[in-house]
């Protein structure tokens, strides 16, 4: 006999700020009632938002966004959004976010898990795009203060460097800081694979945490199986978008490619 197990109701929020942090990041924070049972220390764990489906209707559209702080007491939970520069054919999320002002509804699912480094590791690597920010931000600050290894982050433009940069009073002194700029995210897949193979190791284990454009984190992942840098328990590779697909599709090509 098998058994169902039901989706858990949607927590049903308001939008309660917007701001822009970057020419390609924007931060939502979302409030309700509903938010007084949220889980603590969610920080990296995704949740996701829930939209109508013109084309099936009864069907609603799910995409996945990383936590990056919530509040039961004062009942908000925030989440950055990504703006792409070249996304002529926008999602639901991209054409909700277009269009969202204080106030405005959104049923909201989660949070899944989180995806956090091992702290016992002896160096780590933190590398991806804007999407990943959220989430590399939330390792960033569990990080001990004598950690050492390099945050690799692609983004679209230098300002969006001058924008994001992180606290230098967050960061441990030993792990370097690098940007990269690609104008075209999700052209140039090779871009945050070559910056980590030309980057000297530092003695002991790494852990590696990656995650980026499907394509992109598929070079990562090779390349880390050449050379051997992190076995599978010492890393966490996945891929949040692809380049020309819609999520659904994004996930069934995940699935295939990330398992191989």
């Amino acid at each position: 006999m098998s058994t169902y197990m039901a989706r858990p109701p949607a927590r049903e929020l308001f939008v309660k700020s917007i701001e822009s942090l970057s020419p390609h990041m924007k931060r939502v924070v979302l409030t309700g009632e509903s938010l007084s049972d949220f889980p603590p220390d969610q920080a990296s764990a995704y949740i996701k938002l829930i939209f109508d489906n013109p084309a099936m209707p009864g069907k609603p559209l799910r995409r996945s966004y990383t936590v990056v702080s919530s509040d039961q007491r004062a009942r908000h939970l925030t989440i950055d959004f990504a703006v792409h520069p070249d996304a002529c054919d926008q999602g639901p999320a991209a054409r909700w976010l277009e269009d969202a002002r204080i106030g405005d509804p959104i049923s909201v699912s989660g949070p899944g898990p989180t995806k956090l480094v091992d702290l016992d590791a002896d160096w780590f690597v933190l590398v991806g795009d804007l999407t990943a920010l959220p989430a590399i931000r939330a390792n960033i600050e569990i990080l001990p203060a004598h950690a050492e290894g390099y945050v690799i982050l692609e983004i679209p433009h230098q300002d969006d460097q001058q924008s994001l940069l992180l606290e230098a009073s967050l960061i441990p002194k030993g792990m370097e800081l690098i940007w990269v700029i690609n104008p075209h995210p999700g052209q140039q897949k090779e871009l945050l694979k070559e910056t980590l193979a030309n980057l000297p190791h530092f003695p002991g284990d790494p852990y590696l945490w990656a995650a980026s454009e499907l394509n992109a984190v598929l070079e990562i992942r090779n390349w880390v199986n050449e050379e051997s840098l992190a076995p599978r328990s010492s890393r966490y590779i996945s891929s949040y978008w692809q380049l020309g697909l819609p999520d659904e599709a994004h996930k069934i090509q995940k699935k295939e490619r990330l398992s191989e």
